[in-house]
């Protein structure tokens, strides 16, 4: 079984959450963008994950430049997956 290579972009105050603006994420075949969270929050924060879950974390999720909420999502070799918080201002 191969591994996939997803590259992980982050930005807004994601980045400040991960303490980097890109890296490299290898999943098994078959990853979803749920997958996907579950190993940044085991490798990079713990608080990606679980505060994502419980809905106190929002990410505009984009997935080769395509917009997703899906957390079913699969993951393809090469794929290129950005987090974004929105910026809210008054």
């Amino acid at each position: 079984m191969g591994l996939l290579k997803i590259t992980v972009v982050f930005l807004g105050r994601a980045s400040e959450f991960s303490q980097k603006s890109i890296i490299t994420v290898e999943l098994p075949e078959n990853a979803t963008l749920y997958d996907l969270l579950k190993k940044l929050g085991e490798t990079v924060n713990p608080r990606i994950f679980t505060k994502f879950l419980e809905g106190q974390f929002v990410f505009i999720t984009y997935v080769n430049d395509t917009p997703t909420i899906s957390l079913t999502t699969p993951l393809r070799d090469g794929d290129r997956v950005s987090l974004i918080t929105p910026e809210m201002g008054g």
